[in-house]
């Protein structure tokens, strides 16, 4: 689950608390929210409330406006909002956009003041009663873009949520430009969150979730890229090369670098792995500094004739088939990889 810092009020809204609920149970832990944060304006003589923030570690900041509304109508620049109670809430256009800027103003004043820090700031209205399909024939107006709002449809699980985010990274990234901004590393996002919690700016680096350095042959590349997918939406960090390969940067010093930071080294098995050089290379690397070694086949085994390499180098180590995703076998890893990494943090 995300890393969620500050107090839920007793009296929220049906919106707020689909949203606290769903980022608590299907966010993953490298995620960290601020429920309800107070952030102080530009000259400090007064605070202003947000919702909900995100901070993703690599991508940046999100400010999520939660509406507690089933529907909308607009007309003329005025919005009027529907509420689940059955109330009516009328805004002004202009002061809706006004009100999404300023937020991201005031955050990105403050996290440059007391942090030292410009990441990415994404402001978001979210919507978690109005589907986008009930917005298909509605005459919405041009500053209300439904690509840059959160609706029911982007709740559906943690991985449809993520999916939504990159998207929309990818698109103000190349509208910005990325020159005035910085990355958001995981200990920037503890930082802030621990300042929040505890007032204190003398933090201990914290934790980086588990690293998975993912061996395969391309002709597995479909399945490596999903088995990636379904690890990272759990929380583990997984090296894959050649995205993860720096650019300018040769493939086996990268590689062996990798194979040397990371906590377990997860090996996709197949006759195309076992003919593979670079697969082999990359194997002993990993016995020769003794890292725990996960093999998975991705073939069926009995029918695979094993290589005499891999013959005597995996007797000792118990192995799992995977031809496809099986959930039981991804949870059996994810368990597997939380377990030697909690274990490396008490020797």
């Amino acid at each position: 689950m995300a890393r969620i810092i500050g107090e839920i009020p007793e009296h929220i809204s049906h919106a707020e608390d689909i949203m606290y609920h769903f980022v608590r149970a299907e966010l993953p832990d490298y995620i960290s929210v601020s429920m309800f944060p107070d952030i102080p304006a530009e000259d400090d003589s007064q605070k202003l409330e947000f919702d909900m923030l995100l901070f993703v570690p690599h991508m940046g900041v999100f400010i999520l406006e939660i509406r507690d509304v089933v529907g909308f109508m607009y007309q003329a620049g005025i919005y009027l909002y529907m509420t689940k109670a059955g109330k009516s809430i009328v805004m002004d256009g202009e002061r809706r956009a006004r009100r999404l800027q300023r937020q991201g103003f005031v955050l990105r004043d403050y996290l440059k003041k007391k942090f030292n820090i410009a990441p990415l700031i994404y402001e978001f209205e979210c919507f978690p009663y109005i589907s986008m399909r009930g917005l298909e024939n509605s005459n919405y107006p041009a500053d209300f873009d439904p690509s840059h709002v959160i609706m029911s449809d982007d709740l559906h699980s943690g991985l449809h949520f993520l999916h939504k985010l990159i998207g929309i990274t990818i698109m103000e990234q190349q509208q910005k430009g990325l020159a005035a901004f910085e990355d958001l590393s995981d200990k920037d996002a503890h930082d802030i969150l621990y300042f929040w919690k505890t007032g204190l700016l003398d933090i201990p680096r914290p934790e980086r979730p588990p690293l998975v350095f993912l061996s395969y042959n391309r002709n597995n590349n479909e399945i490596s890229k999903e088995i990636q997918t379904v690890l990272e939406d759990r929380g583990i960090f997984v090296w894959r090369a050649p995205k993860d390969v720096p650019l300018g940067e040769y493939y086996l010093p990268s590689e062996m670098k990798a194979i040397e930071e990371c906590d377990v080294f997860l090996i996709l098995l197949s006759i195309p792995a076992q003919n593979s050089e670079e697969v082999k290379k990359e194997f002993q690397k990993a016995l020769e500094i003794k890292k725990p070694i996960l093999p998975v086949w991705v073939e069926d085994v009995a029918e695979t004739e094993i290589a005499e390499y891999y013959k005597e180098n995996l007797t000792e180590y118990q192995y799992r088939v995977m031809t496809k995703i099986d959930i039981n076998v991804i949870n059996e890893i994810v368990a597997t990889v939380k377990k030697i990494k909690r274990e490396d943090n008490t020797t």
